[in-house]
């Protein structure tokens, strides 16, 4: 974790057909012109919403940008004014030739370019790519800088770099990625890097189980930042119990408000390797704004363990999104964010969601995660949190109470940390789900086919039923229930004091 500090830096132009004005414009240390690691200074232009970038990079023809990204299209268009130098600093004709791609008439090392950062215009997308204005901004460096040349070279400096930032005296830069003493940024993986800048960014700090947590926000919130940072320290403590160890050393909570004006409970998060980024709009009240915050926070953190410390092939967001959601929702039981009847209720939106979706039971949740950006995603989220209930319902009656959801993620973690060979996401998952005797036809029927779900009947067996209340479906616990069912739904959160 690094502090909030200011950064000064001196900004050279390349000048047209002409040698750069010092040599090392990037770095004191030697050109990388032929290696694979790519250096660039990213100039940070607040009055604009825009960043020039500039660096060098091995040579090569063609040069592409991410185009899209979580549903998000025309990234591509934002790339302006490219202009591209060979080693010797002279000029390389370049020519557009789609959206983010552009081509070179002869290998070139040196690029500069800009890039328009014009707040998106859905919010919910706000979380996911850069954006700057006059105040703060994100700089995701997976659609700020090119893209590797070929996917297939397996040399880990295809996706690494090494970072600078110029930005206005009043203006500061935050990241969860290592800075050196010089001021430079090295970047392990750019698909993960994730910048904050800001003319008025609040910074704190707590350490959770040997794990610096930073807290970047902006804005008046209804909570201070300690209740923020409190909360994810909470939350964290809550996760680490289900894997038994921390996922990393330092990690960063990036909490805004929406670029644009929302209602008050709108969020909308993304989290790459252990940084959270977290938009929300303003609730007037301490205690609605809490809760409002506990419901991504429980689900975001979790993602430092699943999937990001796991080196499993892409694909399975039908559990990495879809369990965590019915995850996340009983950690905030535990933590008493939740009570028990509104972790049900919850379930209730989840079905009445989930039903009324026209391809809800076309795919399995397989292919629905295939299909994630392209119609899937009612069933990656709402089907796959309904299905994650039963599945922890069954387990932990089939096993008398003494396996849960808990084990397999244990499991999931213990095979898959990234230290091991990559395998495919599904199968792992899947393997670790059967894991248990007795499940297999569960994860058959309900994760390989494309099933439908009858919560009510599904449910029954548990002491739980759903009752439909006008265009509403409400899940309840019965009033005469078995002592099997009670010592399980207690297992759950259930408080039955009363009786």
């Amino acid at each position: 974790m690094q502090r909030l500090r200011r950064l000064y830096w001196v900004w050279f132009v390349f000048p047209k057909r002409a040698l750069f004005a010092i040599p090392g414009l990037l770095c004191a240390c030697a050109s990388v012109a032929g290696a694979q690691q790519l250096e660039s200074t990213i100039q940070v232009i607040p009055s604009s919403a825009k960043v020039i970038v500039e660096g060098e990079r091995a040579p090569v023809r063609v040069w592409s940008f991410r185009d899209s990204y979580a549903g998000v299209v025309g990234l591509g268009n934002r790339i302006e004014r490219m202009t591209l130098f060979d080693d010797r600093g002279l000029e390389v004709t370049a020519r557009k030739i789609a959206p983010g791609q552009f081509e070179s008439a002869r290998p070139a090392s040196r690029f500069r370019y800009e890039v328009n950062l014009t707040p998106p215009t859905q919010a919910s997308d706000a979380s996911r790519v850069s954006w700057l204005n006059s105040e703060h901004g994100l700089l995701m460096l997976a659609d700020l800088l090119p893209v590797p040349e070929s996917a297939e070279n397996k040399d880990p400096r295809q996706n690494s770099a090494i970072i600078r930032f110029k930005t206005p005296a009043f203006c500061a830069v935050y990241s969860n990625e290592e800075e050196q003493p010089r001021g430079e940024f090295l970047i392990a993986d750019i698909d993960r890097g994730v910048f904050v800048v800001g003319t008025h960014l609040r910074t704190s700090h707590a350490s959770v189980s040997n794990m610096r947590l930073g807290l970047v926000t902006d804005g008046e919130w209804a909570f201070g930042d300690q209740d923020a940072l409190e909360m994810a320290s909470q939350v964290l403590k809550a996760h680490r119990d289900v894997f038994g160890v921390m996922p990393a050393k330092d990690a960063t909570l990036i909490l805004f408000p929406f670029p644009e004006s929302v209602s008050g409970n709108r969020w909308s998060a993304e989290t790459r390797g252990t940084t959270v980024t977290l938009l929300m709009g303003k609730l007037p009240t301490k205690n609605s704004a809490l809760a409002a915050l506990s419901v991504p926070l429980t689900h975001e953190l979790f993602h430092f363990w699943v999937p990001n410390t796991l080196a499993l092939t892409p694909d399975y967001e039908w559990f990495y999104e879809g369990f965590t959601i019915y995850q996340a929702a009983r950690t905030s039981v535990r933590l008493g964010l939740l009570t028990f009847q509104e972790f049900l209720n919850a379930i209730g939106r989840a079905y009445d969601a989930y039903a009324v979706v026209p391809d809800r039971d076309r795919w399995s949740l397989l292919e629905a995660s295939r299909r994630r950006w392209a119609g899937g995603e009612a069933v990656i989220y709402q089907k796959a949190m309904l299905i994650a209930l039963l599945y922890d319902l069954n387990l932990r009656s089939e096993s008398h109470g003494k396996r849960s959801l808990d084990d397999v993620y244990r499991e999931l973690f213990r095979q898959g940390q990234r230290s091991a060979p990559q395998t495919d996401g599904n199968e792992a998952v899947i393997n670790a789900l059967n894991r248990v005797a007795g499940m297999n036809s569960f994860t058959e029927s309900h994760v390989r086919r494309a099933a439908a779900v009858d919560l009510p009947a599904e449910l029954a067996p548990f002491g739980l039923q759903v009752e439909r209340l006008g265009q509403r479906s409400r899940v309840s616990v019965n009033d005469q229930l078995s002592r099997q069912q009670r010592d399980l739904l207690r297992q759950l959160g259930y408080n039955d004091y009363r009786r």
